[in-house]
């Protein structure tokens, strides 16, 4: 696939970096020589210097012949106007980064009219990641299947958890539930596990299975923490902004604390639920005197990674339930990790799974259409597909499907119901089925199957 990216920032370069992975062409457009520089000098990709509103800076991009062109420079008009000029001059797709609230909740009913096939929002995705994270606190990361029918969370296995040094067949049948661990992290060492598998102290495991049948094995395990009531947000930019709008609709008590104070005004009108402070959230006596301490999450969202940190480290001094650190820059993120902080997140990384999903279904010649797709590192993805009505292997189970090795069947949900995978499980048109994989670049359903053995009705 041929790609031009608009916008060599945070998150045009992140983009650039996974479309290299993913071996596509790219070109990268930005107005900034620094950063187009940047970006052409550490991955393999193309720099043009110039305007994205400039049809001869569009045309020496390849435009005319480009697969996708995706717009995320920092201003919203200029993105939308760059895909309405590069579909005219004959680019196939064209994906829109819109960040404005308002503009935002039109660009669906705009979206046919000024030809864009998709627009994103890291902000309010990023915010609705921490939402899900919030929900079931007791997992260091969140992410559904089917409208929520299933989760796949992370958690970390610390000293003293019971189920170090059993294998995963030892612990189906000594707790019951109906869980399928899907990933272990242990180290730099990425394992899909089988039944014989050990869990071993520090592991990081995957498990994918309903709310309800997770609660209960957290429970059993007792490190089960309710959801989030009341929830501190450090910093009140846009991510603040729709966290605390999500938060405010499920009934959750929000403060925000904001060191600007136009900014503390305009969200004090915006979000009428919420409690608005004036402060530095790097002040320890504001976040003592405002009771950090006694809220059930904290979620530092300054516009400084270090400031997270740091915020978060000292909420984790107060014993705050759950806490969620956004972090921008990927080698920060790498060190966090090392400093034992619970979740940590990246708006870009966010936002490249959705738009990867996106490119990758467009190439896709088959029915089956991709629904989710979640990079859980460099080597392992989980992805959702609804089988298509021209599925014909509907009375073969997974044990007689030809199922590439490096594939794992983590569940089908049927008619909003999840089913946890056996030998005799039988897939069926209109199923969702998730994948978690170590393959590269995963298209379609037929992508797991061996060559020769996924089966088609034939077309009349």
């Amino acid at each position: 696939m041929k790609i031009i990216v608009v916008g060599a920032g945070k998150v045009g370069a992140t983009l650039v970096e996974n479309f290299v992975k993913e071996r596509h062409d790219v070109v990268v457009v930005d107005s900034e020589e620094k950063q187009v520089d940047f970006i052409v000098n550490h991955y393999d990709a193309n720099g043009i210097v110039g305007s994205g509103l400039e049809r001869g800076v569009l045309l020496e991009a390849g435009v005319a012949t480009a697969d996708f062109l995706i717009a995320c420079t920092s201003r919203d008009e200029l993105n939308i106007l760059a895909c309405v000029l590069a579909k005219k001059l004959g680019v196939k797709k064209t994906i829109a980064r819109v960040r404005d609230p308002q503009l935002f909740v039109e660009i669906d009913s705009m979206r046919e009219y000024l030809g864009l096939d998709l627009a994103f929002n890291p902000e309010f995705q990023t915010a609705l990641e921490i939402a899900q994270v919030l929900k079931f606190p007791s997992a260091k990361s969140v992410d559904s299947f089917a409208d929520g029918t299933a989760l796949m969370v992370e958690f970390d296995i610390n000293a003293g958890n019971p189920i170090i040094g059993k294998s995963l067949m030892q612990i189906s049948v000594e707790y019951g539930y109906k869980l399928l661990f899907c990933m272990i992290r242990r180290g730099e060492k990425v394992i899909v596990p089988r039944g014989d598998t050990t869990i071993e102290e520090n592991d990081a495991v995957y498990i994918i299975a309903t709310e309800s049948e997770l609660a209960a094995f957290c429970k059993k395990l007792k490190i089960f923490k309710p959801r989030a009531k009341s929830v501190f947000i450090i910093g009140g930019g846009k991510i603040a902004y729709y966290l605390a709008k999500e938060l405010l609709g499920n009934g959750v008590a929000v403060k925000i604390l904001e060191n600007d104070k136009v900014r503390c005004e305009e969200l004090a009108a915006d979000l009428g639920g919420a409690t608005v402070l004036f402060g530095d959230g790097t002040d320890r006596s504001i976040l003592d005197e405002e009771g950090l301490k006694d809220s059930d999450g904290c979620v530092t969202l300054t516009g400084m990674d270090e400031e997270n940190v740091i915020i978060s480290l000292y909420a984790q001094q107060k014993s705050v339930d759950k806490i969620v650190t956004k972090v921008d820059r990927a080698s920060i993120s790498q060190m966090v990790k090392k400093l034992g902080l619970d979740t940590v997140l990246s708006p870009q990384a966010v936002i490249t799974n959705k738009i990867i999903m996106f490119i990758r279904a467009a190439q896709a010649d088959f029915s089956d259409k991709m629904d989710a797709l979640y990079i859980l590192n460099d080597k392992v993805e989980a992805l959702e597909f609804t089988v298509g009505n021209d599925y014909d292997m509907q009375n073969e189970p997974l044990s007689k499907l030809k199922i590439k090795k490096d594939v794992l069947v983590g569940g089908i949900v049927r008619d909003g119901e999840y089913i946890f995978p056996s030998g005799d499980t039988c897939i069926h048109s209109g199923d969702k089925v998730i994948v978690v994989t170590t393959l590269q670049q995963i298209g379609g359903l037929s992508d797991i199957f061996k060559a020769g053995t996924y089966k088609t009705k034939q077309k009349n």
